[in-house]
């Protein structure tokens, strides 16, 4: 009699555990179902996302005149410097006919405006200054706002990667309420 007590006990205790367990991961699938939307709605904007770049007409015509006249680039490189005088033509233009208050540029192409601006080499002080305060400043911190928000986007990508790995192995995830709790603030952040 005492061992069919035992069996019993164990498979209440089983079955426990399996109801927790289904409940645990019917809501970590709502969370990834709730991921999944945010991460497609932020891929969708910064797919179209432009930065603002400061600086105005000095910065838009400086870098205009430093991609189509001092630019280095090798082979398949040319294609970058097409495409970037395009957004920063298209930029400009926009600004100066007063569309907008600010340069806007997206993050592809302020990753290759800043490429090119990595290989630059002058001489001299007033070059330094001209080149730091109108050319780099602007675009590093209109590129370092584009890599935040994709690092936010990364995120959001590894967090649901965790929930999906831990609903198909049926694993604990260490501190999950905390980690639960964590997503939930990001997911209610604006995009």
């Amino acid at each position: 009699m005492k061992t069919k007590e035992k069996s019993t006990t164990m498979t209440i205790e089983k079955s426990t555990t399996q109801s927790r367990l289904l409940e645990k991961n019917n809501q970590r699938q709502k969370m990834v179902d709730k991921l999944t939307e945010k991460i497609d709605r932020l891929t969708k904007s910064l797919e179209t996302k432009k930065y603002i770049v400061e600086g105005g007409s000095v910065t838009g015509a400086a870098l205009l005149d430093f991609l189509k006249t001092e630019a280095l680039w090798k082979f398949t490189e040319a294609k970058g410097i097409v495409e970037a005088v395009k957004q920063v033509q298209t930029a400009v233009d926009n600004y100066t006919a007063n569309k907008v208050k600010h340069l806007l540029i997206d993050s592809t192409a302020l990753e290759a405006i800043y490429y090119f601006l990595s290989k630059v080499e002058k001489k001299g002080l007033d070059a330094a200054a001209f080149y730091i305060d109108n050319m780099v400043l602007p675009v590093s911190n209109a590129l370092g706002r584009a890599k935040e928000d994709r690092m936010e986007l990364d995120q959001l990508q590894r967090d649901r990667g965790t929930l999906e790995a831990a609903i198909d192995s049926g694993a604990e995830i260490e501190n999950e309420d905390s980690i639960l709790g964590e997503i939930e603030k990001e997911l209610a952040k604006e995009i």
